[in-house]
């Protein structure tokens, strides 16, 4: 996404190598984020185990989901290099997608994707399960 002609709030931050951006199920969340320089680990926890989402670079951005909804995190965000983030409230961030239609089409765009590919996860692990179950069943 071009970062250029999109409003931001004042606010530029940094994060180094294996900072927490923010936690998963965190409930104070009142920006978003694209990446100006650095990667970002999007990171969901599975019982007691780590997994990373996605890997977002340069350009892409995250966090968008609790602006738009007002719930919690729904995974965590950890710096994966030494990062420079630009933050948009959800002002600034509805302020673009009214003023703004590539941003909005973008927003729109990328929720879409990771809705599919989380969809083609799922189906993964459903087949997945579904043929264990039945190789623990046909063993007894």
């Amino acid at each position: 996404m071009g970062t250029k002609d999109l409003l931001h709030t004042r606010k530029k931050i940094h994060f180094k190598e294996g900072d927490i951006i923010f936690k998963e199920d965190e409930e104070s969340c009142k920006e978003m984020y694209v990446i100006d320089s650095g990667r970002v680990n999007i990171v969901k926890k599975v019982g007691d185990t780590d997994i990373t989402l996605t890997t977002l670079d340069e350009g892409d951005f995250f966090g968008e989901m609790s602006l738009i909804t007002g719930n919690k995190r729904s995974a965590s965000a950890i710096a994966q290099t030494n990062c420079k983030l630009h933050t948009m409230d959800k002002e600034t961030f509805e302020l673009n997608l009214s003023k703004d239609i590539t941003f909005m089409r973008n927003i729109l765009e990328t929720l879409a994707h990771r809705l599919e590919e989380t969809d083609t996860s799922l189906k993964r692990h459903i087949q997945r399960s579904a043929r264990l179950s039945k190789v623990f069943c046909s063993t007894g």
